[in-house]
């Protein structure tokens, strides 16, 4: 008997030999990897499998202000990373819930002061930030300006004792990397952008 996986778009229980998901219609053929459906958030995920409604729907988000890169590295500092945590965690609840198991900005923020746990869930909310804004990047035909490597081990070194020293550097190049893939993904109507802090 062949076992069931999961939606590669929005994480539901699907069984083996489906041609669509019943809960949200993506297109199921030829999209097993290793006896697995590829996530959505894999680089390797085929988007033309998904139809012309599911492309607009995962395409709405309501990031409506750019701000300067410059500004959001200064803030992150001047806080000292307070400013980060809810800018960004705030983004959670502006882009669009893709799969099953993704989450608004009060978990993201939220569960990011809950002690211990906390070592955990670093993790989920900047790996799954970047699946996400990846994602927005993907669905306009723009390449990915984000490593998954290098947001890893950003938040690796962040955690280490003594090496958390490099994070005075990385965390930087991190934070100007997703703020400008995210002011990529925000255009007015003119074609312009929304800025904050233009002057820093």
């Amino acid at each position: 008997m062949t076992s069931s996986a999961d939606c590669p778009v929005c994480g539901t229980l699907v069984m083996p030999l489906a041609r669509a998901c019943v809960t949200c219609g993506a297109k199921l053929r030829g999209k097993a990897v290793g006896g697995k459906p590829a996530s959505i958030y894999d680089p390797l995920f085929d988007l033309s499998s998904l139809s012309h409604g599911q492309r607009t729907e995962f395409s709405q988000h309501r990031l409506t202000t750019a701000l300067s890169v410059d500004a959001a590295i200064l803030l992150h500092f001047a806080t000292m990373g307070l400013f980060s945590l809810i800018y960004f965690g705030s983004m959670h609840s502006k882009l669009p819930m893709v799969k099953h198991d993704d989450f608004g900005a009060r978990r993201a923020i939220g569960f990011s002061f809950i002690p211990f746990f906390n070592l955990y869930w670093v993790f989920r909310f900047w790996l799954r930030l970047f699946d996400r804004v990846n994602l927005q990047m993907r669905l306009r035909g723009l390449r990915p300006a984000v490593s998954k490597r290098f947001m890893l081990a950003t938040v690796i070194v962040s955690l280490i004792p003594g090496a958390n020293l490099a994070s005075l550097v990385v965390h930087p190049i991190c934070i100007e990397r997703m703020q400008d893939t995210c002011n990529r993904i925000v255009p007015e109507a003119s074609g312009q952008y929304k800025s904050m802090f233009e002057e820093l």
